[in-house]
């Protein structure tokens, strides 16, 4: 298998894990636990799983002072964050499609930054992949009601702050391993998230097994493995092309509410479903010519 190929099927796996992260959340959420707390323990559990590993195994170095590492991870927890507040101000439909709409975002800063070139079908494919998730979110069948300044500018943020992170991908795996770069952000990220929310550490040492299980799960399942393949991806097929791809996360955690939580499936969400794959199959066809036509 080609390395471009290689990286298309890290991305899809990295977007599969991450879909697993919602059913995980609503399962430790029906346990009572506080969404704050889920964060905490979430990145408790990424911390100590992947320090582990690298204490164990001595693959990469365990840290990493890089200055766009550190960068990367601000950014990474400022997405966590700017989205967990923008949830309580707006739909999360609304706040969802606003998130995601970061591969715009992505292509034109690659293009400012990296002189990635992008063509008529690669905008055709964001703009479906846009619709795609205004068709699932279920906001245009929503009634009309006023929209909360604040909720929007938080949204806002996040897409901004998760499309810088994802750029930075680009770039910090030149210089530094992906496992010693997953633990640094992962730890920036427990920390940070540790002074904004205090009142959780406490409560760390009251959880049950149960939902120390479930914070694991989350842990290697939506954070680890795709945040690694994710990176691994981006070093190959670069971070405007894997950025859309990664949209397709959304339709697989349809899929898996549907299956595991009995979660109804709606016509447009369907519908929205079948233009993100549209505008991913675009994505990597456009990709493959591009490469092609330079090869010849």
């Amino acid at each position: 298998m080609s390395d471009r190929n290689q990286g298309y099927l890290l991305i899809i796996l990295s977007a599969v894990f991450y879909s697993t992260l919602g059913i995980l959340g609503k399962y430790i959420y029906n346990t009572g636990i506080e969404m704050s707390l889920v964060i905490v323990l979430r990145l408790f559990a990424t911390v100590i799983l992947l320090g582990l590993f690298l204490l164990i195994t001595r693959k990469e170095p365990l840290l990493t002072f890089s200055r766009a590492v550190l960068f990367q991870g601000i950014f990474f927890i400022a997405t966590a964050i700017t989205f967990f507040l923008a949830v309580k101000y707006l739909s999360a439909g609304l706040a969802t499609v606003i998130l995601f709409a970061h591969p715009a975002l992505v292509a034109v800063l690659a293009v400012i930054f990296y002189h990635e070139e992008i063509g008529a079908a690669q905008i055709v494919g964001l703009i479906l992949a846009l619709l795609g998730l205004f068709f699932i979110s279920g906001l245009c069948i929503e009634s009309s009601t006023a929209l909360s300044p604040l909720g929007l500018i938080l949204s806002v943020l996040s897409a901004v702050a998760y499309g810088i992170y994802a750029l930075l991908g680009q770039r910090v795996v030149k210089t530094d391993g992906i496992w010693t770069i997953t633990f640094t952000i992962s730890l920036m990220g427990l920390v940070i998230s540790a002074l904004i929310f205090p009142h959780n550490l406490p409560a760390l040492l009251s959880i049950t097994p149960y939902q120390l299980f479930l914070g694991f799960a989350m842990a290697f399942l939506g954070t680890i493995l795709p945040v690694v393949l994710f990176l691994k991806g981006v070093q190959k097929i670069g971070s405007s092309v894997g950025t859309l791809i990664s949209i397709i996360e959304i339709p697989f955690a349809l899929i898996l509410a549907y299956l595991l939580l009995d979660e109804v499936l709606t016509p447009m969400q369907v519908v929205g479903t079948l233009l993100i794959l549209i505008a991913t199959t675009m994505a990597v066809a456009v990709k493959n010519q591009k490469e092609n036509n330079e090869r010849n």
